[in-house]
């Protein structure tokens, strides 16, 4: 992974950001985006939505907004593509972006349709960087569990447990497969070291609002994930756990505790402070420095999940 740490106040940078979508999760990334625009990542900074109304009272630090990414592309040069949008309108964002040489990070799945999917990942040009949204890659819990995992790797986890129940309703569009438990699926694969298609389904029951999803590979990894919108309560979970230990995660708190069965008593390990979307945007402008392309999560990656959801959704 290419090194995402930038220091801060430089001011030798001269990338400029676009963002596509300013609803809910836009207004995450533009808060984010002017914090790094703030601490001198960013030169300037631009956004559009097709709701006139998502344009109204922007921060003065917004260099300028377009009702449309066309008369973005047309009217000013950036660098870097922020694509917050519904899922059925990644790809086509996405190829405008392309179309103009400008990197990107979209927000998952990258496309609804499978084979769509696969043309666009073999079209995609070689010096372009792409990075799909999966947010909890650059948790600083998850990072502390790949390390883990690097420096123990004779005590592989075998068990997955991931639940996330949110009080919120279901957005508009929305599907618990494609918006929720898809973040558990890319992280069962990162953590657990085997692609989603190796997994047999053992089981999958869905409503509009939920999904539980239970999976298991033949050397005998266990994968349970379990989420909801319109919650009692608020649960963000992810428990690794193996023969001799476990590592529990919680999102919201950005609590981990490592549990060494037999062993008293449990560490808790400090986290990182920095919130996920910001490491992630860091990730994506230290990319597009290294000027050589990149895909991230890999193209095998994004083809496995895409094959998964197509089958399974």
């Amino acid at each position: 992974m290419v090194d995402f740490i930038l220091p801060i106040g430089s001011g030798n940078l001269s990338i400029a950001v676009g963002l596509v979508g300013h609803g809910r999760w836009g207004q995450r990334h533009l808060s984010t985006l002017i914090q790094l625009q703030t601490e001198g990542h960013i030169s300037e900074l631009y956004v559009c939505d097709i709701d006139p109304g998502q344009l109204d009272a922007l921060p003065e630090t917004v260099n300028g907004t377009f009702p449309s990414l066309t008369d973005m592309l047309r009217e000013v040069s950036i660098d870097v593509l922020g694509i917050a949008t519904p899922p059925d309108s990644h790809l086509l964002l996405a190829k405008q972006a392309c179309d103009k040489g400008v990197h990107f990070l979209v927000e998952k799945p990258l496309g609804i349709d499978y084979d769509e999917t696969v043309l666009f990942l073999d079209t995609l040009p070689p010096a372009i960087t792409m990075v799909v949204g999966y947010l909890l890659r650059h948790h600083p819990g998850i990072m502390a569990m790949q390390e883990h995992l690097l420096a123990e790797k004779e005590k592989a986890f075998m068990n997955f447990h991931y639940k996330r129940r949110t009080q919120r309703p279901r957005p508009h569009g929305a599907t618990p497969i494609d918006t929720l438990a898809i973040h558990a699926l890319d992280l069962c694969s990162l953590l657990l070291g085997l692609p989603l298609a190796e997994f047999n389904l053992s089981g999958l029951t869905t409503s509009a609002d939920s999904a539980y999803i239970e999976l298991s590979g033949e050397d005998g990894q266990q994968a349970i994930i379990d989420v909801a919108w319109g919650a009692q309560e608020e649960v963000r979970q992810l428990t690794l756990s193996g023969a001799e230990e476990e590592m529990e995660l919680d999102f919201g708190t950005h609590d981990l505790v490592h549990r060494q069965f037999g062993i008293q008593p449990h560490a808790t390990i400090d986290l990182a402070n920095e919130q996920p979307l910001y490491q992630e945007w860091r990730f994506i402008l230290a990319s597009v420095q290294d000027e050589s392309g990149l895909i991230y999560p890999s193209r095998e990656e994004l083809l496995d999940q895409a094959r998964w959801l197509a089958n399974h959704r």
